[in-house]
Formats: structure tokens, C-alpha cells, sequence
């Protein structure tokens, strides 16, 4: 009986142990294949930036990862990635954008250099008016999210105006065309049209409306001097402060294959409320015939210009 009893005890008691262990190894199976298929467990907070190998660039809300693939939401969709697709990634906490500075407004020329534009187009139902010495005027009308009109003068009676139309192409680069007319009202009201004129500008832009860079082309025909002018500008601009705003262009135009000079523009912008910004600079302009004629090397002149919103 004792020995049927002691038997038993140890029966149990092996039973026990074997039960204990399987469990222990079931949980720290459980624990490894979680760890190895999850292998990030961040907050609904964490923002994660892809970068494909596209070189398109998606940000969006971290839901899960494994070494396979990645999820996150991005504008109230969810989307998966797979790791094979994905060029590099970073992840960004709560914590990290605390003690990261980052500007609260777009830069308020991001439309614009100093003369010449970006491919960015004014927002729908906005208009922003620009001028240069106080001796201009043009107002930028938003009438579609890729359509923009303009209407302007120089000395009141020199009216211009332009269509733009511009297309998003990925999230680095914007493109866009404007087709550019303009009259003279003095001398149109006497039968004179030869000051009339037209032309085109298209360009490329890579950035956003915080720093760009820009290409473009100008052609631009006017009676009176009988040629057809042609050349191309390269400008950029990035904000540097909360306020304030670097922007530079240079421009070459050419006529009858001839290189007429170059135009220099660098300003600095700064924003003085959310509706109005000031810009400052100086333009150096390098014509050979005019240099030669004034006996200079280049011709430096103080630059200013206003902009509003409406």
C-alpha cells in the first residue's frame, strides 16, 4: 500500500514537472515568434518615413513591422510595404519631434524668387499680389488646383497678363507653363501695336514650399525691336528662420544667338504678419554693350518688393 502510494506521489510529481516545462517552453516559444515577426512595438504616435526604392518618400503612422514588411497609415489609409521595395526608412517619436525645430508657416515666396517664378502656383480661391520699386503691379489669381491667372502693369499703362497651368509630378518635383501676353494702352489707343508682345516661360521645380530650386526657359517676341528673345534662368530659395527667407536667381537671355548678359537677383524676405512680406537684395546686371557704354564692369542696383495676400 505504501509503495502503491509513494509510486503514485512520484507519478504526479513527474507529471508536474513535465507540465511546468512544456508550458515554460510553449510561452518562451510564443515570446521568440513574437519577437521575431514584431520586431518593433511602437506607439500609435511614432511617425515612420519611407523612402522606396522610386525614391518617392511616404510618411505616415507606424501600425506594425516585421522583417518582411512594414504597415502605417497614411492619410486615414493603410498601406504595406515590403522591405524588398523599400530603399531606407527612419522612424520619428514624440520625443524627437519635441526637440526638433521645425518652421510653423511655409515660406510665403515659395511661388516666386525675385522676378521670375517657381513652378508652384497660387492655392485655389487665394490671390496674392506682388510688386517690384513700388513701379509695378500683378496679381496671381488661384482658379484651380493646377490653373492660375495674372493680370499686371508696369507704369499703369503697360498691361500684361498670364495662364499658368501647373502639375504635381511626384513628391520632389512640380512642373508648369505660362503663356504670357501684353499690351500698351498709349499706343494702341494711336493704331501703334509694335510695343504689343507675347511669350512663354516653362520650368521644372524640385522641393517644397519651404526651399525649391527651379529651371526654366524664357522666349519672349516683341515687335518693335523685330527679334525673338530666348534664355533661361535658375533660381533657389530656402527659409532660414521663421521670418526670413533666402532667395536667389540668375538669368541669361539671348537674342539671335547672341548672348545679351546676365541678371543676378539675391533678396532676403521677411514675413511681416501672415498676409504681407517685405523683400530686400540687390541686382547686378552684366550687359557687354551697356558695361562698354558706361565704361563699368557690371551695373549694381538695390532691390525691393512687396507682396500681399488676400
Amino acid at each position: 500500500m505504501y509503495k502503491r502510494l509513494s509510486l503514485k506521489n512520484i507519478f504526479n510529481k513527474t507529471c508536474s514537472i513535465n507540465l511546468i516545462v512544456f508550458w515554460s517552453f510553449f510561452l518562451s516559444f510564443q515570446n521568440s515568434w513574437t519577437q521575431t515577426n514584431l520586431i518593433n512595438n511602437y506607439s500609435n504616435d511614432t511617425i515612420v518615413v519611407i523612402i522606396t526604392n522610386e525614391n518617392k518618400e511616404f510618411r505616415g503612422l507606424l501600425i506594425s513591422e516585421d522583417y518582411n514588411s512594414l504597415s502605417m497609415q497614411i492619410a486615414n489609409e493603410n498601406k504595406n510595404f515590403k522591405k524588398n521595395e523599400i530603399k531606407s526608412y527612419r522612424y520619428i517619436t514624440r520625443n524627437q519631434i519635441k526637440s526638433i525645430k521645425e518652421f510653423k508657416n511655409p515660406n510665403p515666396i515659395y511661388t516666386k524668387y525675385c522676378y521670375f517664378p517657381s513652378a508652384y502656383i497660387t492655392e485655389k480661391g487665394s490671390v496674392n499680389t506682388n510688386s517690384h520699386y513700388f513701379i509695378t503691379s500683378n496679381s496671381k489669381i488661384g482658379v484651380h488646383e493646377n490653373f492660375e491667372i495674372s493680370v499686371g502693369n508696369i507704369f499703369i499703362y503697360n498691361v500684361f497678363s498670364s495662364l499658368t497651368y501647373s502639375k504635381k509630378i511626384n513628391n520632389s518635383f512640380t512642373t508648369g507653363i505660362s503663356l504670357i501676353g501684353s499690351i500698351n494702352l498709349l499706343t494702341n489707343l494711336n493704331g501703334i501695336n509694335e510695343l504689343n508682345s507675347w511669350g512663354f516661360l516653362p520650368r521644372i521645380t524640385y522641393g517644397d514650399n519651404f526651399k525649391n530650386t527651379t529651371i526654366g526657359m524664357i522666349g519672349y517676341h516683341l515687335p518693335v525691336l523685330e527679334e525673338f528673345y530666348y534664355g533661361g534662368y535658375l533660381a533657389s530659395q530656402k527659409k532660414i528662420a521663421e521670418r526670413f527667407t533666402l532667395a536667389g536667381e540668375i538669368v541669361g537671355i539671348t537674342v539671335d544667338g547672341l548672348q545679351l548678359g546676365l541678371i543676378n537677383n539675391i533678396i532676403i524676405n521677411f514675413a511681416r504678419n501672415f498676409r504681407e512680406n517685405w523683400s530686400i537684395g540687390i541686382t547686378i546686371i552684366n550687359m557687354e554693350a551697356i558695361n562698354n557704354a558706361l565704361g563699368i564692369d557690371a551695373i549694381v542696383l538695390p532691390y525691393l518688393g512687396l507682396q500681399k495676400k488676400f
